[in-house]
């Protein structure tokens, strides 16, 4: 057998059609190179289109962004407004309960004065008809402001557009924080100054009776001047120091006078703020 005859047949139409066609390999190699594509350059007007197309788009949505949070914001300004009208609303029914309680103690306390003034005459006792409700009826009432202080804490009085409005908001939250709570300061020492002055010159045997009493009578656990009258017997005869506790309820109504006056300018306050709102923003008619 010769030599030819042992090469397998595909190894020889292999080598067979390399050597007819030495140059197939190479051309079978360059068919996957792409030739290079020419192009001719854009004229630069395209260029200024795209570019006017994109920077309208940018400003597009930046506008429209504003817009949601202008619109947003503006809900937000409403909202907190017509909180603080609610709250101002509760404050004015308050202020007006302030000022029927000091109406109704003043001659309480004028009688009290001549009670103990006189005490022999009453037999040394402070009469429950008067001193009663000068013990139980509580005055003081400072609003806590709490819409002005969400928006303050969080950044959000700036949502306050209109300047009058915003100018109004600080004035009474001055007033309030100020004024009136000096005031509440100055009425609680005052009243204290009475109770402490009636524990060291009394006999409390019945006011302790009646304050039992009070804690199973429902309507007295929810609201003290609801309560039985009580009198309390004085201990102290002392002319100097008979006195001086008459004096403190002098003292106390003098400064319920003054009281009076602030309550009746935060009610103005108020009652201005909550106008002005509902003429800049319309929240009556939402």
């Amino acid at each position: 057998m010769s030599e030819e005859q042992n090469i397998p047949e595909e190894y020889n139409e292999q080598n067979h059609s390399q050597i007819l066609n030495p140059k197939s390999e190479t051309k079978n190699m360059e068919v996957h190179h792409h030739p290079q594509l020419l192009h001719n350059p854009k004229p630069w007007k395209e260029y200024l289109l795209e570019y006017l197309m994109i920077l309208s788009a940018v400003i597009t949505g930046f506008f429209a962004e504003s817009l949601r949070e202008h619109i947003g914001d503006n809900a937000k300004e409403k909202e907190y407004l017509s909180s603080l009208v609610t709250e101002l609303k509760f404050d004015t029914v308050e202020y007006n309960t302030v000022l029927k309680k000091i109406f109704y103690l003043r001659p309480l306390l004028d009688s009290l004065y001549s009670n103990v003034q006189e005490a022999r005459q009453f037999k040394y006792v402070l009469l429950g008809k008067w001193n009663t409700p000068i013990n139980e009826t509580r005055l003081p009432y400072v609003p806590t402001l709490p819409t002005i202080q969400q928006m303050k804490s969080s950044g959000n009085l700036r949502l306050i557009q209109s300047k009058p409005v915003l100018n109004k908001i600080l004035e009474y939250e001055t007033f309030v924080q100020g004024t009136m709570q000096s005031e509440v300061t100055t009425i609680t020492t005052a009243s204290e100054k009475i109770y402490a002055m009636e524990d060291d010159m009394c006999n409390e045997t019945e006011f302790n009776e009646r304050t039992d009493k009070n804690m199973q009578d429902v309507e007295a656990q929810y609201n003290m001047e609801n309560g039985s009258y009580y009198d309390m017997l004085l201990v102290v005869k002392d002319p100097v120091r008979l006195n001086e506790l008459a004096n403190s309820f002098i003292n106390y109504k003098s400064r319920n006078w003054g009281y009076y006056t602030n309550t009746n300018r935060a009610k103005q306050i108020a009652a201005g703020l909550i106008k002005l709102i509902n003429e800049e923003y319309h929240l009556e008619n939402e």
